[in-house]
């Protein structure tokens, strides 16, 4: 007889872009006898004609099921890329054990995780999850309950804020959504008095175009867990940019760094009370909740855990509000936003931030750090330069802003309240009416030159706060990354590394090297389609070789031609005696430290495409002098000469590590995990990063 299936767990819930939701289910010990297997259903229940849609909406949906997650190696099931009203099933057994030894903990347990897609804009997409329990033939003692939540799913509201267990005498379910898994936590204190900690080592993650907080989940679990053990790691993923990435580095630069200054405190001060936004809900924490902010506590009381952040932050003083080191990553587009956010607060605050608090880790990865262009065929940096992705594709091609510069407000098209919220508002019939407010500029939005030659310039404010970091790295993929070239994300590479003979017979490529349009074709298959892993690879990933290929210190080129620069153009640079700087040089820098000249193989574009060769020979021969700052030299020149002025600048004063990342497939979005489950070509690259640096 078969036995009809009894639902045990419904919820609703609603997802945003970068919207994640994790659930823990574990059948009781007591009903293993009577449960045969469960039955996990999720739904996408947004209407069927969103399909047809796909850049106004996360309308995909992406699902994993994992038995036993604490035990390695771990197997998921998983089902990418459920449309609208498509419903996703997974069957799981139950194990009963035939004598008690023989049981292993948590193989009855499950986490499933749910999670949206990401795509242009910022809209929200209905998903119902099920889980139903089927009783094995004979079972006694299990009783169908009816629930009137049915009818309350269809009505629009999330209703309940924790899934509904309607049958909690046979399994629990803890859960935790976005806010919860992706938001900031601070370490728990260690003494009676409740005292908040101190000496806490700030780690911050920014995402790239058109990207989420999602993006930099899986480092930011991979550092917690690596440093949980030191109880000083606080690790915070900004996503102030979500939906605003084709604003422009300006704009999201000063997102990031206004969400910095407010998260140090530095904003309650009174030198930077004029930098607050209008109310809390502004900060980062807020804008990609996929649940209502009045309902957070009642979703860490279901989940099990406590709302640690808002308890340190009320208990924590003023600036800098317990911390003591910050390190910065940045994937992609973020390492640039990044560049600028640390300038403007370098400006704003008149050096005092970093005075504060210790600059440590500067990494990029996967970072246009010297635009898009020259390494691309023409027609792409031709369509950037006409704005096909906003300002941003602007900056990324080396466009002057001689018009005038756009500026970031505190409402308007980055309003402060979350999505949710203002959803919420509209239904409720009820507008803001705080007037908005200009954000303070800082000296790089004063320049016409193209952004990211301005914020090069060794004499620039984000220039001077980037030297101030204890170490500079680079992660630059070699191949396979259509987005980011090899050259421009490890500033027109790595003198040790050979990539002719790296892809040659006797090299240690596994694979051929590819055009870039097959790199371009490879990584629009993968958004359509994305790889899923299978079992066999998930079992030999602790195997696997590591994808670092190249690792590469490279010392700071010493300038002499620097001194024109400082003494004509920027003239609010710090202004030191010669003999001075030379004592300064010959204490940093040794003769041997200077850049090495790249072979000429080394040296090659990885592009069949791309501009003429480039050797840091011709690097160190172009002079940053004050007739090249000019609008008519400017003018004249090419994205690829704009880039070798940008590498000059990053190299001036600035020891880098370089670290070459060779990844097969699609390797833009595997470098940083983006999905935990189906980026798995990535997980040793975020494991390098994790054990390499210190964020203790």
């Amino acid at each position: 007889m078969v036995q009809k299936p009894l639902l045990v767990i419904q919820h609703k819930v609603s997802f945003s872009v970068g919207g994640i939701a994790r659930y823990r289910i574990k059948v009781l010990p007591s009903q293993l006898s009577n449960i045969q297997s469960l039955q996990f259903r999720v739904r996408n229940s947004s209407p069927i004609y969103r399909n047809i849609t796909p850049g106004s909406g996360p309308w995909k949906i992406s699902v994993a099921l994992i038995r036993n997650p604490e035990r390695a190696p771990v197997v998921p099931e998983l089902t990418p890329l459920i449309g609208c009203a498509q419903v996703c099933r997974m069957d799981a057994e139950v194990i009963e054990p035939v004598q008690e030894d023989d049981y292993v903990e948590g193989c009855n347990e499950w986490e499933l995780e749910v999670l949206s897609e990401m795509v242009l804009l910022r809209n929200w997409v209905d998903v119902k999850v099920e889980v139903f329990a089927i009783p094995r033939e004979g079972a006694s003692g299990l009783a169908h309950t009816t629930s009137n939540m049915d009818a309350e799913m269809n009505t629009g509201t999330d209703l309940e804020v924790a899934p509904q267990v309607l049958q909690p005498q046979l399994v629990s379910c803890e859960y935790k959504n976005t806010i919860a898994i992706c938001g900031a936590t601070f370490p728990g204190t260690n003494n009676q008095d409740d005292e908040p900690e101190n000496d806490l080592h700030l780690v911050l993650l920014t995402h790239g175009v058109h990207g989420t907080w999602l993006d930099m989940l899986y480092i930011k679990e991979q550092i917690d867990a690596h440093n949980a053990n030191n109880g000083k790691t606080v690790t915070f993923l900004t996503d102030t940019n979500h939906a605003g990435t084709e604003e422009g580095i300006q704009m999201a630069g000063q997102r990031v760094a206004l969400d910095i200054l407010e998260f140090t405190g530095f904003c309650d001060t009174e030198q930077g009370k004029h930098l607050r936004r209008p109310s809390p809900s502004s900060t980062a924490q807020s804008r990609a909740n996929s649940t209502p902010s009045s309902a957070i506590t009642a979703t860490a009381s279901a989940s099990g855990t406590t709302d640690t952040q808002s308890k340190n932050r009320n208990v924590r003083g003023c600036f800098p509000r317990g911390f003591s080191k910050v390190s910065i990553i940045g994937h992609s587009l973020g390492g640039l936003i990044n560049i600028y956010a640390l300038g403007y607060i370098e400006d704003v605050t008149k050096g005092t931030f970093f005075k504060t608090i210790q600059p440590v880790h500067f990494v990029t990865l996967a970072t246009p750090l010297l635009g898009i262009g020259f390494e691309h065929p023409w027609v792409l940096g031709f369509a950037l330069s006409l704005g096909c992705i906003g300002q941003t594709g602007k900056d990324l091609a080396f466009e002057d802003r001689s018009s005038r510069l756009k500026r970031v407000t505190l409402n308007g098209s980055t309003s402060s309240a979350s999505p949710m919220e203002q959803e919420s508002a509209t239904n409720k019939e009820t507008k803001s009416t705080t007037p908005a407010t200009s954000v303070q500029e800082c000296a790089l939005d004063r320049d016409p030159e193209p952004l990211l030659l301005a914020m090069a310039r060794p004499d620039s404010v984000s220039n001077r706060a980037l030297r101030k970091f204890k170490d500079r790295t680079s992660y630059a993929n070699i191949e396979n990354d259509m987005a980011v070239r090899f050259k421009t994300s490890s500033m027109m590479g790595i003198p040790t590394f050979d990539l002719d003979k790296f892809f040659s017979p006797e090299g240690a490529a596994t694979q051929p090297r590819k055009s870039i349009y097959h790199s371009a074709l490879t990584s629009t298959m993968a958004l359509l389609f994305p790889n899923v892993p299978t079992k066999a690879k998930f079992l030999s990933i602790a195997d696997a070789p590591s994808p670092i290929v190249a690792v590469s210190h490279v010392a700071a080129e010493v300038s002499k031609k620097e001194v024109g620069l400082n003494s004509s153009e920027h003239g609010a640079g710090q202004k030191k005696s010669a003999k001075d700087k030379k004592q300064k040089h010959s204490r940093n820098y040794k003769s041997e430290d200077v850049i090495p000249t790249a072979t000429p193989s080394s040296s090659r574009s990885t592009s069949r495409s791309s501009s003429p060769s480039f050797t840091q020979d011709s690097l160190t021969t172009k002079a940053l002098t004050p007739q090249s700052t000019t609008a008519a030299s400017l003018a004249s020149k090419s994205r690829l000469d704009f880039a070798q002025l940008v590498a000059e600048g990053y190299h001036t004063e600035m020891d880098w590590t370089k670290i070459g990342v060779y990844i097969e497939y699609e390797a833009h979005v595997q470098i940083i995990v983006r999905r935990k489950w189906f980026n798995l070509d990535g997980w040793k690259c975020v494991q390098d990063l994790v054990e390499r640096f210190d964020f203790t």
